[in-house]
């Protein structure tokens, strides 16, 4: 297995996390090394990617700015980064039996074509992860667009299609047998996860009434941002 047994959760920003779902990992992997990775890591830790991680917390656009941190600790530690808007149900231990160093899993092989999640698994130093995070840290700030399309979900399949890694990407029902949209897994192979889809389904409080204060905030500044954005596309197009 070339997977370290490092399970790890992002959770950053204002809101209250899903310790229920969370603890669910924790519990079915007792033999790995866990962290949780949250404000204080964010705020004390060394990162390629800095500057545009704080761009995405200043937007409030924290998906953007948990891809990003995924890609850094993945790349320097190895090991899974589980999500924490999931309930484990299975020991991912036998997934890596295949002795791969890269994995993703699909979202869903028949919805929003076949888009991959982030990289969910990797080997420390994988070569794959230093190309995202040298594409990225390279990204002005002020031309990042939504997460799933500059860290996420449509970048990483791109550059999947592009680069050809040595990736080992899951079918969908492994981790995400249900999708947010309603379409359910209905065959016999075995399931290791749910995926809640806590933000999309609006599943997360604010931490304090103070701290839904600032979003609103972080909503104003979101709203320069995408005007900003656009401004820089028609001038570069023109």
């Amino acid at each position: 297995m070339k997977i370290p047994r490092k399970l790890g959760h992002i959770w950053i920003g204002p809101k209250q996390q899903p310790s229920q779902w969370m603890q669910s990992w924790i519990e079915r992997h007792p033999d790995w090394e866990y962290t949780l990775y949250d404000n204080d890591f964010l705020r004390n830790g060394m990162f390629r990617t800095r500057a545009q991680i704080d761009e995405y917390m200043k937007r409030g656009a924290y998906a953007g700015a948990a891809d990003l941190l995924r890609f850094e600790i993945l790349y320097a530690q190895g090991g899974y980064m589980a999500g924490a808007d999931s309930i484990c149900v299975h020991p991912v231990d036998e997934l890596f039996d295949d002795g791969g160093s890269l994995y993703t899993v699909y979202e869903n092989e028949f919805l929003r074509g076949q888009l991959v999640a982030p990289i969910v698994a990797a080997a420390p130093g994988h070569p794959f992860l230093d190309l995202i995070l040298s594409i990225l840290e390279k990204t002005p700030p002020a031309e990042l667009d939504q997460p799933w399309r500059t860290t996420g979900n449509l970048f990483i399949a791109e550059l999947i299609e592009t680069h050809r890694p040595d990736i080992v990407i899951w079918p969908s029902h492994i981790l995400i047998p249900e999708h947010f949209i309603g379409r359910k897994y209905s065959g016999t192979g075995k399931i290791y996860a749910h995926q809640m889809f806590g933000e999309t389904t609006g599943a997360y409080r604010f931490s304090s009434i103070f701290s839904n204060m600032l979003e609103y905030r972080r909503r104003i500044y979101a709203s320069i941002a995408r005007k900003r954005l656009r401004a820089i596309k028609k001038k570069k197009a023109a």
